[in-house]
C-alpha cells in the first residue's frame, strides 16, 4: 500500500473516557463492534486498518480501530475496500482527504455519497466505555470452571448473564434478577459472552436457570 502523508492541519477528535490508550484483541474488537471474528480478521488481512502487536506479539486493535469496525457495521450502505480503507485512515489517523473522503462535523462525504456518522460514532464510543469498565469489574471464579469469571464483589458469573441475554432475556428484567448489577454490567455481559464461549454458554445458562427455579 502506498504511504500517504498525514495532514498536519487536522487531527482525530480526542476520545473520551481514557480510551486513547486502550487496545483490544480481535475477539474483543469483534464483540464490541457486533461483528463476526472472521470479518475483523478479513479487514486486517486486506490492510483496511492498522493494528499493533502487544508485548506478547498478539494483535492489539486501538479504540479508533474498533470505532471504525462498529461504523462499517452500522452504516446504511456497503462500502468497497478502497472506500473502507480511506474511511479508516480518515477516522483513525486524521487524513481529511483520504481516498477522496471529507468530514465536516458528523458528516462524511465522497462525491454524491454523504453520511451522518455521529450517532454511530457515539454508539461505538459508548460500547467501548462499557467494555473497558466491564473489564475492570471482572474477578476470577476459583470455584468454577477454568477461566470462568465473576462480577467483582458478587457471586454472579458473567457468562451466565450473557447466556441469558443471548436467549432473549430482557435486560431490564435482568436488573431485577441480579440487583447487584447495573445496566452497564448487563450490557458488558452480552459482549463478554460472545468472546468466552464454552462453560457458561447458552446451554449451561439454561441449565443453571432451571436449577435456580426449582
Amino acid at each position: 500500500m502506498t504511504a500517504k502523508k498525514k495532514s498536519t492541519n487536522q487531527r482525530p477528535r480526542r476520545l473520551p473516557h481514557g480510551l486513547e490508550k486502550e487496545t483490544f484483541s480481535i475477539k474483543e474488537a469483534a464483540a464490541i463492534a457486533g461483528l463476526a471474528d472472521k470479518t475483523v480478521r478479513n479487514e486486517i488481512y486486506v490492510d483496511l486498518f492498522r493494528i499493533e502487536l502487544d508485548d506478547k506479539s498478539r494483535v492489539a486493535i486501538s479504540a479508533r480501530g474498533v470505532i471504525y469496525l462498529r461504523l462499517i457495521h452500522l452504516l446504511p450502505v456497503q462500502l468497497g475496500p478502497k472506500d473502507r480503507n480511506g474511511l479508516s485512515r480518515m477516522l483513525a489517523e486524521g487524513w481529511p482527504g483520504a481516498e477522496g473522503w471529507t468530514r465536516k462535523g458528523d458528516t462524511i462525504a465522497k462525491g454524491m455519497v454523504s453520511l451522518d456518522i455521529g450517532a454511530a460514532e457515539r454508539d461505538a464510543i459508548e460500547r467501548l466505555r462499557i467494555f473497558v469498565r466491564g473489564r475492570g469489574r471482572l474477578d476470577s471464579d476459583t470455584g468454577g470452571p477454568a477461566g470462568d469469571m465473576l462480577f467483582k464483589d458478587t457471586a454472579i458469573r458473567v457468562r451466565l448473564v450473557g447466556a441469558l441475554l443471548a436467549r432473549g432475556a430482557d435486560p431490564k428484567k435482568m436488573r431485577d434478577a441480579f440487583p447487584a448489577l447495573d445496566a452497564d454490567d448487563i450490557a458488558f455481559a452480552g459482549m463478554f459472552a460472545r468472546i468466552n464461549r464454552g462453560p457458561g454458554s447458552a446451554a449451561t445458562g439454561r441449565a443453571r436457570a432451571a436449577r435456580a427455579a426449582r
